[in-house]
């Protein structure tokens, strides 16, 4: 089977989706933690879109190079509300957890996939003592945005992702990220996986105004320098 030359997780679905890129490469969407295993394990794309982390772990077994890697942004943590459900606030723990218990229903992406919400999400839900409660009423899906699709769908009350994969969907609006302490903010980045004009291209393409703006619209926030 071959290798797609663009391996990106799903934080960045809705701005490809967005961008005018006549004759773009296939792409294999995925989690954070999918994509970094092929990797791992040795498929070898043009691109891979991750988080910082992920490409951290992939730099240090020497199959990227930190001096390439292209930031993108900053993509929070947070929760879509199917619509027409009553608002609840989540802006403080005590709201957090109240709504959590509240909702009929939550979709989120299982960790054990490596979805980085959904990760983050679960171990969320232990801190706050109330795991069992959720994972009763919980529809478990291999990706974010299948979670929010569900959401919009009417077939969860809340669901789970990262901001960038809740605005501008269909059917749900964002109630708002986790709050501290348990708010998450990942860092996404592309870098080459394989040399070549077809790297070159992606990344000049993730690198573009356009995918900058189209980034903007749906939530990521720039990283701020060190």
């Amino acid at each position: 089977m071959t290798t797609p030359p663009a391996f990106f997780c799903g934080a960045i679905k809705t701005a490809v989706e967005r961008l005018d890129w006549p004759g773009h490469p296939e792409i294999a969407w995925g989690t954070v933690g999918a994509l970094r295993d092929r990797v791992l394990e040795g498929e070898r794309p043009a691109v891979i879109v991750v988080s910082d982390d992920a490409l951290e772990r992939l730099a240090a077994r020497g199959l990227i190079r930190r001096e390439a890697i292209l930031k993108l942004g900053l993509a929070g943590t947070g929760l879509a509300l199917r619509e027409g459900a009553p608002r609840r606030p989540i802006d403080t723990p005590d709201a957090f957890r109240a709504a959590l218990l509240a909702a009929e229903s939550i979709g989120w992406a299982e960790g054990s996939s490596g979805a980085t919400a959904g990760k983050h999400f679960e171990a969320v839900i232990e801190k706050l003592g109330i795991a069992d409660a959720v994972r009763a009423k919980a529809k478990l899906v291999r990706f974010g945005v299948e979670a929010v699709a569900a959401c919009g769908r009417g077939e969860v009350e809340l669901a789970v992702s990262q901001v960038t994969e809740i605005v501008n969907r269909p059917g749900v609006s964002l109630l708002g990220e986790f709050p501290p302490p348990y708010d998450l903010a990942t860092g996404y980045a592309a870098a080459p996986v394989a040399d070549g004009a077809q790297a070159e291209a992606i990344l000049a393409m993730l690198g573009s105004p356009a995918m900058r703006n189209a980034l903007d619209a749906i939530g990521f926030r720039q990283e701020r320098a060190p």
